[in-house]
């Protein structure tokens, strides 16, 4: 007995041993020690949509198409594509010699079962089946995708960077349901994650792939070729800014994401410190207001809100008082992009508080609490709930505000029950630019009165038509045309109050080059000196 508790507590002793050494970089590696803005509480993007479980997906996996730095789709996991006779169908021809994690080889399989797991929960990919989209495989590296029309749509969807990207995984695993996270994380990307060193609430290790094979173009922001120079990235969860300061500073941290704005003088005169600005997107911040239920419910009260509303006052909570990082936006579609149009939105451009007042008294308001969630532990989106909560308490209302940590917030927010019985009327949220740019992609504009819809569940029949035609249509100057009527009738139904543009600037040593200037982090092209 006493030696089978021996051998027991042995084998425990080489497992711990086994752990560490797992969690330490091997002799002479070259490691990049980054800390996010939070920590990915899921691994999955398809399941959890945020910027952090995005950085995670482009370390592990590979997508077949990506944007350049002029936001135009490029090949990626694909060699080449062949338009059919019926110019809506498309051969698509996977790269040679591509292999996942565990060494089996990506085939159209793979990629097939990838697109349809993505297309039930990205809104892009919804819009493609809308289309009849129809999936093929005609051998191991060639697979057909056939559309009802020709559209641009096929490979913006393709390409789209976030929320959510379509990254190729094993069939295996896209057989899992999209509502429910993998459990096996292999990709065909340029680092391996390593599970067994995971420690949740402190880090997250990857190794570089060295079976992987980059293309040969140079890196392009999301495209080109994913050269990997470094050999482990650790993913260290810092909560505490000030610590995460401290870190950077003395080098145990190469990367920092978010610092936040008060303490970025710091770190500007710090000589061995890079504080720099990457996306020309930057963040859009926004109000969403419950479409279901009253007050919200009827657009007086989205227009009343959008009248208690200064840009420059949410943007200086979260970008400054000075302008540097931030700019006013009214669009509904993200500003900077291609199909940035301001236009009928005049009327919201000034606060007008005694206006809003008789506004919400239209819409029957009559002073029952106004519920607001915000997260307690996210400083940008926290900032605009506070705000928010206090513009509308200067003009009478009855706020209930209600705090919670981000993730609770996220899964709270898809409730459609009254706010008295745990719903809710307002929550704050910001998204990238680029997110916004594609009429398609934008949780603004999703307004196609069912529970499928965006949370806030916006009804506007007409805007989805013309989402529809712009979809369907492939002439530039006709789509620019469709954007300002979705302008106009956004402007109408108000899905969202817009707060601003602003640009969250990324810290990093000085002894890392090639860091890509793409709005979510990625590491590949990046070198530690």
């Amino acid at each position: 007995m006493q030696n089978a508790q021996r051998r027991s507590t042995a084998s425990l002793a080489i497992a711990a041993a086994a752990l560490i050494a797992l969690a330490q970089p091997a002799t002479g590696q070259t490691v990049l020690r980054y800390a996010a803005s939070a920590e990915p509480r899921t691994l999955d993007s398809i399941v959890n949509w945020l910027s952090v479980t995005h950085q995670h997906s482009y370390l592990v996996y590979d997508t077949l198409y990506s944007l350049d730095s002029e936001f135009r789709p490029q090949p990626q996991m694909v060699e080449k594509a062949e338009r059919g006779a019926d110019g809506a169908s498309w051969t698509f021809t996977l790269r040679e010699g591509l292999t996942f994690h565990d060494g089996s080889p990506v085939t159209s399989a793979d990629v097939i079962a990838s697109i349809r797991r993505w297309s039930a929960r990205d809104t892009t990919g919804q819009k493609l089946n809308e289309l009849g989209m129809r999936l093929g495989e005609v051998d191991g590296r060639r697979f057909t995708v056939h559309l009802s029309v020709d559209t641009p749509l096929l490979f913006e969807a393709f390409a789209k960077p976030t929320a959510t990207g379509l990254f190729i995984m094993r069939a295996a695993d896209a057989a899992t349901e999209p509502t429910r996270p993998v459990e096996n994380i292999i990709g065909s990307g340029p680092f391996r994650f390593v599970r067994e060193a995971y420690r949740p609430g402190d880090r997250l290790i990857y190794e570089r792939n060295r079976d992987y094979r980059p293309r040969s173009e140079p890196a392009n922001y999301f495209a080109g070729g994913k050269v990997v120079k470094v050999d482990r990235v650790e993913w260290i969860v810092m909560p505490d800014s000030a610590t995460a300061i401290a870190a950077l500073r003395t080098g145990e941290l190469d990367i920092y994401e978010t610092p936040p704005r008060d303490l970025l003088p710091i770190l500007e005169r710090n000589r061995d410190i890079v504080v720099a600005v990457h996306g020309k997107f930057g963040q859009i911040g926004f109000l969403r207001p419950n479409h279901r239920q009253p007050p919200f419910d009827k657009p007086e009260a989205r227009r009343a809100l959008a009248l208690l509303t200064d840009q420059a006052d949410y943007m200086a909570v979260t970008a400054g008082a000075d302008g540097r990082y931030w700019s006013r936006c009214y669009s509904f579609l993200a500003c900077g992009g291609a199909n940035e149009n301001q236009a009928a939105t005049d009327w919201m451009r000034n606060v007008r508080a005694e206006e809003a007042k008789r506004l919400f008294r239209e819409a029957g308001y009559s002073g029952e609490p106004i519920v607001i969630i915000a997260p307690g532990d996210n400083e940008i989106i926290r900032g605009f709930g506070t705000l928010a909560a206090e513009r509308l308490r200067g003009a009478g209302l009855n706020v209930d505000i209600q705090y919670m940590d981000f993730a609770t917030m996220m899964s709270r927010r898809n409730r459609q029950d009254p706010p008295a019985q745990g719903g809710w009327n307002i929550f704050p949220m910001w998204s990238y630019g680029f997110e916004l740019d594609n009429p398609i992609g934008s949780v603004a504009l999703s307004a196609n009165c069912t529970n499928a819809s965006y949370a806030g569940w916006a009804c506007s029949p007409r805007i989805e038509e013309l989402k529809n035609a712009w979809a369907r249509e492939s002439d530039a100057s006709k789509r620019r045309e469709i954007v300002a009527q979705i302008q106009v009738e956004a402007a109408e139904l108000v899905p969202i109050v817009p707060l601003g543009q602003f640009f969250a600037p990324v810290a990093y040593r000085r002894n890392i080059t090639g860091f890509l200037e793409t709005p979510v982090p990625v590491f590949w092209n990046v070198e530690k000196k």
